[in-house]
């Protein structure tokens, strides 16, 4: 398989197709827009990545190791760190018929892809890793521009249900459960009330690990659905001493 075709993956008709027959669904499902795509990627290229998939690696100083009450998990945002196939993924992904895919299925127009994968890119998360629940950061300060979609590739292979790692979408009325299924693709829009994480501590072997590529999209102009000002990431305070300790700082005297 020529690395080249990596690049072209999402010029396929196919893509067009999804993004068409789903974008009616994906307004309409609850507890906000989303959608989770099974076998997303083709077959032998979504292998291909997960076997080429960056390892948390404690000598690389570039890698970070997220590690409080809110979150436990590794994260390589660098794509110059990735392997050659994850890189030219990276790329195409950031490309032009993506975006016009995550359009099309979004009916977010004019959205923005981000080279620099903050907060996102390679993400691996262990034995005992978790994220709680939370609202994204909804401002990028280098590109200016407000967060609007997530897009979350599962590259694990051999994932066993048994071991969790579900992600949990939620508001005020309904919450769901998505299993992080190989080759699955995840779109979600962000709002002010787009609550979401993997609350549950992994049970997996210490040499697995539950591997998800984020990718995130932005627009220039904010919606009406979301915060008007910028924030960093917003955690459940009533059930996080962490974030509480944190919210205290900013409080006046």
């Amino acid at each position: 398989m020529e690395n080249i075709n990596i690049l072209d993956i999402f010029k396929n008709k196919r893509y067009r197709d999804i993004a068409i027959d789903l974008s009616r669904k994906y307004k309409k499902n609850s507890p906000f827009p989303h959608i989770a795509i099974d076998n997303f990627l083709p077959k032998k290229i979504a292998v291909k990545l997960s076997k080429e998939y960056a390892r948390p690696n404690y000598k690389n100083k570039r890698w970070k190791y997220h590690y409080n009450d809110n979150v436990k998990r590794y994260l390589l945002e660098d794509i110059d760190d990735f392997s050659k196939s994850l890189k030219l993924f990276a790329y195409a992904i950031n490309g032009r018929s993506f975006l016009s895919f995550l359009e099309t299925i979004t009916s977010n127009e004019h959205l923005i892809p981000d080279p620099y994968f903050m907060g996102g890119g390679a993400m691996a998360t262990g034995k005992g890793g978790f994220l709680k629940m939370h609202i994204d950061y909804n401002y990028h300060h280098k590109l200016q521009a407000w967060r609007r979609v997530n897009a979350l590739f599962y590259l694990n292979q051999n994932w066993k249900k048994k071991w969790g790692g579900n992600l949990i979408l939620k508001d005020k009325k309904k919450e769901i459960s998505i299993e992080p299924k190989f080759n699955r693709l995840v779109i979600f829009t962000l709002s002010k009330n787009s609550i979401h994480g993997q609350p549950e501590p992994l049970n997996c072997p210490e040499n697995q690990f539950r591997n998800v590529f984020s990718s995130f999209y932005y627009t220039s102009k904010n919606q009406k659905d979301m915060t008007n000002k910028p924030h960093f990431t917003l955690y459940d305070i009533k059930k996080s001493p962490y974030a509480k300790s944190i919210l205290q700082n900013y409080k006046k005297k």
